[in-house]
């Protein structure tokens, strides 16, 4: 009998879950308030249910799985949800006391000054452009990049007014890499690095693996995560998301949790499936021995069709998708998840392609975005970056 995991929601990063559980040949049970969310196309089956408003359903339900793996980030739910499976014996894919630190960025930067990893000087300790974000946000949620004073105390105040506490740091003027860690029973096994690409909003809108790093600077951030994982305790997995000066990655943000994009670019580089690792290593209390080389180099991105334009677009696009289906050899691609539909003026699409190089991978992307262009006759958009994103060095 296939593994039958329980996902709870189904947005970004239950899409990932629910990609990755398909390729593992897993029975992918589907938990989530909304119906029609992303995720719900590419799962075996899928329940609508908010499962702290209806606890009994919730147990029949998840204890039909043979583990469950949360998909979402609100801490109170995720509390309740690691008590009722410990309750119920259900195994949880998931290490809530290491979310409890990574989750926020003011106890991340702190757990990194112990432990002496570069990492972005704080504010105002360095100089201008700075990174303001709200602590307890992940990915490119309320974050803003302040070039001027005015722009910083704008951008502050913007946040507080939310009700956040507010992280100001240095911004690293260079290149983003990404890199998995997993670890059980005091065993840590890093994964393959990726490099990260944004949207003027700094949202990942494209990933590359292997990273476009040299050897010196990805042992560095290897080293770095290691660190913070055994710190941590680390029992589960762990994204670890650095900006590089002068070769040397400056860790921004850690997050103790199954992250989207990355573990499907590194599948596609490597044939290695960080959910089922995730999966075996929980279980088994140890992560089981892998060969994180790359076969060949992959390219991960987003593009989103409206109103006859195409736009490469960071992942948030996706997010409110309709169901989307796994397409292989969408107008040319490798793989492909889109909620494409013949004469629908609004669509997205995550396309990815793979080459015997980075080089090769990202012309791959390139036709195959020239193709939906010209045979359905849209306009592209530029693919435009954030102004502090070059390279300094």
């Amino acid at each position: 009998m296939p593994m039958r995991l329980g996902v709870i929601g189904g947005r970004l990063q239950g899409t990932e879950a629910a990609y990755l559980g398909g390729l593992a040949g897993y029975d992918v049970v589907l938990v989530d308030r909304c119906e029609g969310t992303p995720a719900s196309g590419l799962a075996s089956e899928t329940h609508v249910l908010d499962i702290r408003a209806n606890e009994a359903r919730t147990r029949t339900l998840l204890a039909s799985c043979d583990a469950v793996l949360p998909a979402f980030e609100d801490l109170d739910a995720l509390r309740w949800l690691d008590g009722r499976l410990r309750r119920w014996g259900v195994p949880f894919v998931f290490d809530l006391a290491a979310y409890e630190v990574t989750c926020s960025k003011l106890r991340s930067d702190l757990l990194f000054a112990e432990l002496d990893v570069p990492r972005p000087s704080p504010w105002p300790g360095c100089g201008l452009p700075v990174v303001v974000k709200p602590s307890g946000a992940s990915g490119s949620d309320g974050v803003a990049v302040a070039g001027t004073y005015t722009e910083l105390t704008a951008a502050r105040a913007r946040l507080e007014e939310q009700g956040h506490e507010v992280v100001v740091q240095e911004h690293v003027l260079g290149p983003s890499l990404s890199l998995e860690v997993v670890a059980a029973g005091g065993r840590v096994q890093v994964l393959q690095t990726t490099s990260l690409e944004f949207d003027l909003g700094h949202d990942c809108k494209r990933v590359v693996a292997p990273g476009e790093c040299d050897g010196r600077t990805a042992a560095l951030l290897e080293e770095a995560g290691e660190r913070i994982a055994a710190t941590l305790g680390l029992r589960g997995l762990m994204d670890v998301e650095a900006m590089v000066a002068d070769g040397v990655p400056k860790i921004i943000e850690v997050d103790a949790r199954l992250p989207s994009q990355t573990p499907s670019a590194v599948y596609h580089s490597c044939d290695l499936n960080l959910l089922s690792l995730l999966v075996d290593t929980v279980l088994l209390g140890s992560p089981p021995a892998v060969d994180r080389r790359a076969r060949r180099a992959a390219v991960y991105q987003h593009v989103a069709v409206s109103d006859g334009v195409l736009e490469v677009v960071g992942e948030h696009a996706l997010a409110h998708a309709r169901p989307l289906t796994r397409t292989p050899g969408f107008f040319g691609a490798h793989d492909a998840l889109t909620d494409f539909r013949p004469g629908a003026s609004h669509w997205t699409a995550t396309i990815i392609t793979t080459g015997s190089d980075a080089c090769s991978a990202r012309a791959g992307g390139d036709e195959v975005i020239a193709r939906m262009v010209d045979d359905l006759g849209l306009a592209l958009a530029p693919d435009l970056s954030p102004r502090w994103t070059e390279v300094a060095s």
